[in-house]
C-alpha cells in the first residue's frame, strides 16, 4: 500500500520500505554523512524520500539519507520508488567546479600525476571523446580545454581518477563543488571558475550492476534527473526506528499525505540551493 502520485510521464510511489532491503551504488562522503545525522536527530525527522528503483530496490539518490538513517539505528526509511528503466529517469553526471586563486600552469601542473596525461583538445572533441569513453576526464578553463588518459578508460577508473584528483586539488587549499554538465561548462567558460572537471556518463544497467554487486562507484559519479519528484514528505523518526509493522506504518503515511496540499513548481527551479531539471511536487 503505496502513496502514489501520477508525474508527467512518471508515476511516483510514496512509502517507507525495510532499510536493510536497499542496496547504494556510491561511496558515502564521512563529512556530509555526519552532517546530515546530526541534521535529522535535531529536527527530528526525514524531509525528503530516497529515490529507489523499484524492480530492484536500488537507491538511485539518497545515498546518504540511507547511510544516516543506518547509523541512527532505523529499521526503515522513506521511498519513492520509480521504474529506472522509464525514459522519464535519466542518468547525467556531476561535474566538478574548481574555486580559489590558481592559474592555468599551476592548474596544468596539479593534474599531471602519474599515470595520468594531459593534451590540449577543443571542448567537442574532448566531449566526444568521453561520451565514447576514450577518455578518462577533460579539464575545460575559461580559454582551454584538456583531454585527461589514464591508462584505461574503464568507467570505474575514471571516476577513481575524479576522486583523486578532487583529493589533490583539496590540499591545495582549492574548492571543489558539484555541478550539472551544462552549467559547469557554462561557469568555466565565462571565467566564474577556476575550471571544471568533465567526467564520463554512466549507463543504467552499470548503476544496478554497481549496487547489486557491492561493487560500488566513487562519490558522485551519477545524477539521476526525473521527470518530477516529490519533496518535503517529512517523515517523524520515531516511525523509522519504532516497532510497527511496515503494512500499518504505511498505511499512516498515506493518511499524513493524503491531508497536505502540494505545490507543483516547474522544471529548472532552484530550490534549496540546488537546480532540478525535472518538476518538484512539494507538499505543503
Amino acid at each position: 500500500m503505496l502513496f502514489k502520485l501520477a508525474a508527467p510521464g512518471l508515476e511516483l510511489q510514496l512509502g517507507l520500505e525495510d532499510l536493510s532491503k536497499v542496496r547504494i551504488h556510491e561511496e558515502i562522503i564521512p563529512e556530509l554523512l555526519d552532517e546530515l545525522v546530526d541534521e535529522i536527530k535535531s529536527s527530528g525527522a526525514v524531509r525528503d524520500s530516497v529515490i529507489i528503483d523499484s524492480n530492484t530496490l536500488v537507491v538511485l539518490d539518497g545515498m546518504h539519507r540511507v547511510a544516516a538513517l543506518r547509523k541512527l539505528g532505523c529499521r526503515y526509511l522513506p521511498v519513492c520508488l520509480v521504474d529506472h528503466r522509464n525514459p522519464n529517469v535519466r542518468v547525467g553526471c556531476w561535474y566538478r567546479i574548481i574555486r580559489g586563486e590558481v592559474g592555468e600552469p599551476k592548474l596544468l601542473d596539479l593534474f599531471r600525476l602519474p599515470g595520468l596525461s594531459v593534451e590540449p583538445a577543443p571542448l567537442e572533441t574532448a566531449s566526444r571523446a568521453l561520451e565514447e569513453r576514450r577518455a578518462s576526464a577533460a579539464l575545460l578553463t575559461r580559454d582551454a580545454c584538456y583531454l585527461l588518459k589514464g591508462k584505461s578508460s574503464e568507467i570505474r577508473e575514471s571516476y577513481a581518477w575524479a576522486k583523486r584528483i578532487e583529493r589533490t586539488l583539496r590540499k591545495e587549499g582549492l574548492r571543489v563543488d558539484y555541478e550539472n554538465e551544462v552549467d559547469a561548462v557554462r561557469r568555466a567558460r565565462s571565467g566564474e571558475v577556476s575550471a571544471t572537471l568533465m567526467v564520463p556518463g554512466v549507463r543504467k544497467d552499470e548503476v544496478i550492476e554497481a549496487a547489486l554487486s557491492g561493487n560500488v562507484f566513487a562519490h558522485k559519479t551519477t545524477r539521476h534527473v526525473l521527470s518530477a519528484r516529490p519533496m518535503h514528505v517529512d517523515v517523524l523518526l520515531g516511525w523509522l526506528k519504532g516497532d510497527r509493522p511496515l503494512e500499518e506504518l504505511n498505511r499512516t503515511l498515506i493518511e499524513h499525505l493524503s491531508k497536505r496540499g502540494v505545490k507543483r513548481l516547474p522544471k529548472g527551479t532552484v530550490f534549496e540551493g540546488r537546480k532540478y531539471e525535472g518538476e518538484l511536487w512539494i507538499f505543503e
